[in-house]
């Protein structure tokens, strides 16, 4: 326990202007966790010895079980050497960014104690190879995510932005791959811009919002395994007026796994899964995803302009995921010394209704652009610049084993969701693979050269989810407001 005189000093704890306190850092968390479990071992010591013995309580930590469903054309890779690989992508709800005010009516399901039996059971069924993971919190890596994935085979990759209490984890099944190379991406500190290029132009984040990317490259274990894979995941920016700078975020995402790439061998596939906090109709979907003439729609020209327009207020952008960690396991919360500042919710991303009449998609804003502000135009350049379009694995092979669950029209072939909370429901999280112009695909069972998709994990339909109030986490149903997306591939080898 840490000595008396070393705590953290009431009177000048609170930040100017609100806030979280200076001093609440994951050590002072450690340490009140700590005076905590002190005291519950007190309690039960007490109790032993009066006889009372502990009740524990019932709880479903059961999980919903979804089926790979197998993919029309199936193993467009049938001659050669080839890897058969199950990636998956999962926000697993950061512990730290809990509220009970947005969780309001699923009870015991948010306590770490019963959430990490269900997760570790659900990682366990589903079994995957490379698993992309996001809002890992930094307090459960060493007691719950290190040694539970190491004890199953993995081996891991921890990244996280400044200041954040949880961040990205990359898992990769040792027996298949090893690891060749990492790199991280700082979204704040990267403007984009290619000093080759003598078009484009740098770009200033829109606001300093600590998103992080994590990159590895990954090559496959055996003698006669010639070949490998880059795997990239992110958790771009959260705020509902974030439109702007997630698109920004995502051209800055795919050119960095382009230069990695290159560093590595060309030939590899490169795999981006994560959250993009972003549903499969706006600016940042569209453009990693469709060419110059059809990536701005009327509606996702508005809402990208909207985003473009919104000034954001000292820290506006940090407030939804400013971190106060909370107690996992039981009813009392840590001890406090100054009252938790009121927040707003981390998956709080919905689209903007605009009614004003739309610009030509496009076009080079003014009035408020000049100076430092980047401009939809040098966002637009971005992705010019990166020459490559990103292949959704659901979005392209969906629409073949399910679909009910897949609307070509609306939502680009995409399932319906992917993130079922208590105020909003709506699809997030996505698994692309990068097609170079020079490595299409040579049959329709290939999504880009030299990988195939053979198996895409099930996502329930909205009626599925049962009578409200449904929103997950829930006891017997799933572990985090988000569901976990999963393919099966196969990697040509060299």
């Amino acid at each position: 326990m840490p000595e008396a005189d070393t705590m953290p000093k009431k009177e000048s704890s609170k930040k100017k202007g609100g806030g979280r306190p200076d001093f609440v850092t994951p050590e002072y968390i450690a340490a009140q966790r700590a005076k905590r479990e002190e005291a519950k071992a007190e309690k039960a010591r007490r109790n032993a010895e009066l006889g009372i013995l502990p009740v524990e309580p019932v709880f479903n930590t059961n999980f919903r079980k979804r089926p790979m469903l197998a993919v029309c054309g199936t193993g467009g890779i049938e001659s050669g050497s080839f890897v058969d690989v199950k990636i998956m992508t999962y926000n697993v709800l950061g512990q730290a960014l809990i509220r009970r005010k947005l969780f309001p009516t699923n009870g015991d399901a948010l306590k770490w104690r019963w959430r990490s039996k269900m997760l570790l059971s659900e990682l366990k069924y589903y079994n995957a190879d490379i698993m992309c993971l996001q809002e890992v919190d930094l307090a459960h890596m060493d007691t719950f995510y290190g040694p539970e994935l190491k004890q199953l085979g993995y081996d891991l990759l921890y990244l996280r932005g400044d200041g954040k209490n949880h961040g990205l984890l990359i898992c990769w099944r040792t027996s298949m791959c090893s690891l060749v190379k990492s790199e991280s991406v700082v979204y704040d500190n990267d403007n984009g811009y290619d000093p080759a290029d003598m078009v484009a132009k740098p770009t200033v984040p829109q606001a300093r919002t600590r998103n992080v990317a994590s990159l590895a490259a990954l090559k496959f274990n055996g003698p006669d395994k010639v070949g490998g894979l880059i795997v990239g995941t992110t958790h771009l920016f959260w705020h509902p007026h974030g439109t702007f700078e997630r698109t920004r975020q995502a051209a800055v995402l795919v050119r960095n796994a382009k230069k990695f790439a290159s560093q590595i061998d060309r030939r590899w596939p490169i795999f981006l899964a994560g959250d993009f906090n972003s549903l499969p109709f706006d600016s940042p979907y569209l453009c990693l995803t469709k060419g110059k003439e059809t990536r701005n729609t009327v509606h996702s020209y508005e809402i990208l302009r909207s985003s473009w327009e919104h000034e954001y207020k000292k820290k506006e952008a940090e407030e939804g995921e400013e971190e106060v960690e909370q107690e996992e396991g039981d009813e009392e919360s840590i001890d406090w010394p100054e009252e938790k500042p009121e927040l707003a919710a981390a998956q709080a991303v919905t689209a903007e209704v605009i009614t004003r009449s739309a610009a030509p998609a496009g076009a080079a804003e003014s009035g408020g652009g000049s100076g430092k502000k980047s401009t939809i135009e040098d966002i637009m350049e971005l992705h010019d610049n990166n020459n490559v379009l990103l292949r959704s694995l659901y979005g392209d092979f969906y629409r073949y084993v399910h679909p009910e669950n897949s609307d070509v029209e609306l939502r680009n072939g995409e399932p319906a969701f992917s993130n079922w909370a208590f105020t909003w429901r709506g699809l997030l999280d996505y698994i692309f693979v990068m097609e170079y112009p020079d490595r299409r695909g040579c049959n329709s069972a290939e999504i880009v050269q030299g990988v195939s998709v053979l198996e895409l994990l099930r996502l329930p339909e909205p009626e599925e989810m049962g009578e409200e109030p449904s929103g997950q986490p829930r006891e017997g149903q799933y572990p985090s407001d988000h569901l976990c997306l999963m393919a099966k591939v196969r990697v040509m080898l060299q």
